[in-house]
């Protein structure tokens, strides 16, 4: 049964901002995917570590899943693959063998270029015949959209891309996940 709001009130969804962001956000990750997949062999989820790693080489595990927005049981085998690889190497903490930290292999290192050339790829991709201008614009309202929300809901951001708290939901134990770029 359709209620009396939706009879007067027909939303379009498929023309929706959100829905074209979260559409265009998916677009761009899944040629970024395959990008890497056919220039350098992997996925975006394993760039993502590998990147994570040239930002602070020797972090712990579980500061990398805080960066993703991961939890342990998802990474680990995201890790276990690129140690498979021989990408990454993970390390003891000396101070507690419990904690491993990681660390990028030369292997990895030598793919740095070849991955930062599939990044600028995509990047000239999704932004070909579109101005500089319109460019500029779209950023500051996709940022505008984003203080929005985060303001609107209490969203306390960590590492620009995950909301580990909410004003509206404080007792919740979810965590809920701000799209990345």
């Amino acid at each position: 049964m359709i209620s009396s709001y939706n009879k007067h009130h027909v939303l379009n969804y498929e023309n929706h901002i959100g829905r074209k962001i979260v559409l265009a956000s998916r677009t761009i990750q899944d040629a970024f995917d395959l990008e890497l997949r056919d220039k350098v062999g992997m996925t975006m989820a394993q760039w993502r570590v590998i990147n994570a790693l040239t930002t602070q080489n020797g972090i712990t595990q579980r500061e990398i899943a805080d960066r993703l927005g991961l939890d342990s049981s998802s990474l680990i085998p995201l890790i276990d693959r690129l140690e498979a690889k021989e990408l990454v190497e993970r390390k003891s903490d000396r101070s507690d063998r419990r904690i491993n930290r990681l660390y990028l292999t030369k292997k990895a290192e030598a793919l740095l270029d070849p991955m930062h050339a599939c990044v600028l790829s995509i990047r000239k991709i999704l932004t070909r015949d579109i101005h500089g201008d319109h460019l500029e614009i779209t950023e500051k309202v996709l940022e505008r959209i984003n203080e929005n929300l985060v303001c609107h809901y209490g969203l306390y951001t960590k590492d620009n891309n995950i909301a580990v708290e909410s004003t509206l939901a404080e007792n919740s134990t979810s965590r809920k996940r701000i799209p990345t770029s």
